[in-house]
């Protein structure tokens, strides 16, 4: 149960985080701004599903979120009022975004390989310390 308050407050530490961070955008580099939303977006999710579900396999938990990334990214191609809508509240386009580009596909990717690789590496250092 710790494990998974823990997750949850690096949820919202990291929404507050990328909010901020959108509401300084037009000061960050276009390299940064280009990247970093989609990226942190990535790490979020996968705190929050390590939250949520807590799963026994954080490496196929880890391939259902690249996957999921991936279906959310491709959607955007597909455009009908009601979804346009949708896209266009403030909560529609955290969520879903609204156009579909490969580089988000690759931000994506990269925010829960690294969130992965960094919770893999924390569980390591843990198991060495109890040793």
């Amino acid at each position: 149960m710790k494990k998974r308050l823990i997750y949850a407050i690096w949820t919202i530490g990291l929404i507050v985080f990328a909010l901020y961070l959108r509401s300084i955008w037009k000061y960050l580099p276009y390299s940064i701004n280009f990247w970093i939303g989609d990226f942190l977006w990535a790490v979020m999710l996968y705190c929050a599903s390590m939250a949520i579900f807590a799963p026994s396999n954080k490496y196929r938990m880890t391939i259902a979120l690249v996957v999921f990334c991936w279906i959310i990214e491709v959607s955007q191609a597909w455009h009908t009022p009601w979804l346009d809508d949708f896209r266009n509240t403030t909560i529609g386009g955290l969520l879903l975004g609204h156009g579909f580009l490969w580089s988000d596909i690759i931000a994506y990717t990269a925010g829960v390989l690294v969130a992965y690789w960094i919770d893999s590496r924390n569980d390591e250092f843990r198991i060495t310390n109890l040793k």
